[in-house]
């Protein structure tokens, strides 16, 4: 006798159950941290037994893989929001600035950190592709960095100067110094690296 499913076909339902373990997965590294979140808990927290959960995912990892891919075209979309329109380049990067500060303060933000040190443990396919779509992301403010007049060979290192400087300020307000001049300072960071 074949499984129930919970869907209009088998393709549907395993699409949902890894959707549903994906979420469920996200929610508990966002809550008690990724170290501390075993396969056995998340599915749990889905209503599956640990040896079912390995068919939808090989491991904890490939979780964090499936956050990144999805989480990086949403990134984009609302990095091209801020950096749209006719203002002048430092004033639409302040505004990228903001829009990345708040995403580098919320909670699913802190993902990024066990991605990276997980990073060594993928196969080169993987590792180019994670490294393909974090590229993605800089060149929405490549573009700018370029429409701001900085030199070709500059243009790389200033947009990995720009994003340290606003993951620095994210470290600053998660630390208390969460004023209002923080993101007065970044602007003028942005707008001195700029020139």
């Amino acid at each position: 006798m074949a499984p129930r499913i919970s869907a209009d076909s088998v393709a549907d339902h395993v699409a949902q159950q890894r959707a549903a373990v994906l979420a469920a997965a996200v929610e508990l590294f966002v809550d008690r941290g990724y170290h501390e979140v075993s396969l056995a808990d998340i599915a749990a927290a889905v209503g599956l037994a640990r040896n079912s959960l390995y068919r939808y995912v090989p491991d904890k990892s490939h979780l964090l893989i499936e956050w990144f891919r999805q989480t990086v075209p949403r990134t984009i979309t609302d990095w091209e929001a801020a950096v749209a329109g006719e203002d002048p380049p430092p004033v639409r990067l302040h505004r990228w600035a903001d829009t990345y500060l708040r995403w580098a303060r919320s909670p699913q933000h802190q993902l990024v950190a066990p991605l990276s040190e997980a990073m060594r443990s993928f196969d080169d396919t993987t590792r180019a592709e994670l490294g393909d779509l974090h590229r993605s992301m800089l060149e929405v403010v490549a573009r700018v960095v370029e429409e701001a007049g900085v030199s070709p060979h500059e243009v790389a290192g200033t947009v990995h100067l720009l994003s340290g400087l606003v993951l620095g300020a994210a470290r600053a307000a998660e630390e208390g110094n969460d004023d209002p001049a923080l993101r007065q300072r970044l602007h003028r960071a942005i707008t001195a690296a700029l020139s």
